[in-house]
């Protein structure tokens, strides 16, 4: 069998391997984060050198940069960064970025089956702590582990004549080199892949240290195409961080490429070994980035903000907050569908106004009602997907309550995209209002809608005092209701026509019954913490 056809092999599954190491490492990041960390991560976020700080140290312990990013659209989603802060967080992810690349040079690919060993023992037996730290040196000993198979298929290569003359003429043209380098970053989704293979090109010697530069300038454009491409089709905050990082990495590229043979040649007289300065170039090009573009990380966040808000408007049912990315990190997951229930609840306040005032011209709300049904089930769905950590109380305590509530807006959802739309939409509600007379309607519309607001708006402010009043509103409904039910029941069964309209009360009877459980809910968790 051809020596080449199985280090074809090792260089793929090598790859592979390390993609998923870093995957894992971010995952096993993302899930150390609990209750306490919110409050750490604002203090860090606070100010911009901080911010940058922060992306850095991110990137840098969770092997690459698309956690900082999640977590920099995160903070500016709950309120904790505003968009400006998101950017130089990203550029301190770019920077940071870096030290997987520092990582594999230092050439401890060997010890990997050791470090992988250590961490099965750490997850098997640890707990706590232990076990997250185990998690985290998992994805690290298959990084390595991928870099090892990576060597071991670059070996053949090596041995064979015309490798070396290929290698040479791909370092002559720096532009191909650069272009192949962007490419292969777009389509694996990882700089850090294309710079452990790069790396190990250089520390077998079979990279030419005029295509160092090209190469790192390639894979730091390319690194912006998948957020770039993420950010396009998902909410307007990544849409616009997507914008800034493309803008970002790509202008600080062309700002280097003139200078670009000077400083290949600043890169051959530098000490070191062909490995230590692909590391040190990298370093170099995300730096100067970074020097360039901080001072003006204000006008780069609105210059790009302005491009995002014209590439078109978002669905109503398309979710805000919601991000896949951060289901391992609970923290922050627990705020983003916090958010988004409060978003829910702002849909279903205004259709209840809808319904309630007979006449009231609904045009421009009518995907309202299927924006609620669809919004309520991504909701719901990435509950679900939220892993809690059993050791914390705060988090559980946060989940709990959310799950509570998630449950009757639901049923809310259920009932004003069911049945309560139809007989809405067939003029069941004017047909209620002209039997029960203006004042009786205007009442009823009155107590019912007060109730429902100070339901909802008890789970949005967290506040108890909304759920005492609501409690109040909710006791006066239902003496309403039974004398509505008393005067129209005498004549239900002589009066085919009053079917429907008592059909429509008790919909409204069983919405604000419902909204009632959101309110009761903050109150249970209220006195749980008492």
């Amino acid at each position: 069998m051809n020596p080449l056809y199985f280090a074809s092999i090792n260089i793929l599954g090598g790859l592979a391997i390390f993609l998923y190491g870093v995957e894992e490492t971010t995952a096993a990041f993302g899930s150390s984060f609990g209750g306490r960390s919110k409050d750490i991560m604002v203090r860090f976020t606070r100010k911009k050198p901080l911010a940058f700080l922060f992306g850095m140290v991110l990137s840098a312990v969770a092997q690459g940069s698309t956690v900082a990013t999640s977590f920099a659209i995160g903070f500016v989603d709950v309120g904790m960064l505003s968009f400006a802060g998101s950017v130089v967080v990203m550029m301190g992810a770019s920077v940071g970025g870096t030290f997987v690349t520092f990582l594999l040079s230092l050439d401890i690919a060997a010890f990997s089956p050791l470090l992988f060993a250590a961490s099965l023992l750490m997850i098997r037996f640890g707990r706590g702590k232990t076990y997250r730290i185990g998690n985290m040196l998992r994805g690290l000993s298959l990084v390595l582990l991928g870099m090892f198979i990576l060597k071991l298929g670059v070996g053949p290569f090596l041995a064979t004549p015309g490798f070396a003359e290929l290698a040479s003429r791909a370092g002559a043209n720096g532009l191909v080199t650069g272009l192949a380098a962007f490419a292969a970053t777009a389509v694996l989704q990882s700089s850090s892949a294309v710079m452990a293979l790069a790396v190990t090109l250089a520390t077998s010697g079979a990279m030419p240290i005029t295509a160092v530069l090209p190469v790192i300038l390639g894979a730091h454009a390319g690194s912006s195409v998948t957020v770039l491409l993420a950010g396009l089709s998902g909410r307007q905050n990544a849409r616009k961080l997507g914008i800034s990082t493309f803008v970002y990495k790509v202008l600080g590229v062309l700002f280097l490429i003139p200078v670009l043979p000077w400083l290949q040649e600043l890169l051959a007289e530098a000490p070191g070994t062909l490995a230590a300065k692909v590391v040190l170039a990298q370093v170099g090009v995300t730096l100067f980035n970074a020097l360039v573009f901080y001072p003006f990380a204000d006008y780069l966040a609105a210059f790009c903000g302005a491009v995002a808000e014209k590439t078109g408007r978002e669905r109503l049912s398309a979710p805000v907050y919601l991000d896949d990315d951060l289901l391992d990190v609970p923290s922050l997951a627990i705020l983003l569908l916090s958010k988004e229930m409060i978003r829910l609840a702002n849909y279903i306040e205004m259709y209840c106004q809808i319904l309630f005032l007979p006449g009231q011209d609904a045009k421009g709300f009518e995907e309202l009602p299927g924006a609620i049904r669809e919004l309520s089930e991504t909701c719901e769905e990435y509950m679900y997907g939220i892993h809690i950590p059993t050791d914390d109380d705060v988090l559980r305590e946060s989940y709990s309550k959310v799950s509570y509530s998630m449950v009757s807006f639901r049923q809310m959802a259920k009932i004003l995209s069911g049945e309560l739309r139809l007989l809405a939409e067939a003029g069941v509600a004017s047909q209620l209002a002209r039997e029960l007379g203006a004042n009786t309607w205007v009442e009823l519309s009155r107590v019912a809608m007060t109730d429902i607001r100070l339901a909802l708006r008890a789970f949005a402010l967290a506040d108890v005092d909304f759920a005492a009043v609501a409690g109040r509103y909710e006791r006066e409904f239902e003496n309403l209701d039974r004398r509505i039910r008393l005067r129209l029941g005498a004549d239900a069964l002589n009066r085919r026509e009053l079917a429907p309209l008592l059909d429509f009360l008790s919909q409204i009877f069983l919405l604000v019954k419902t909204s009632l459980e959101i309110a009761r809910g903050e109150a249970y968790m209220e006195g749980t913490r008492q």
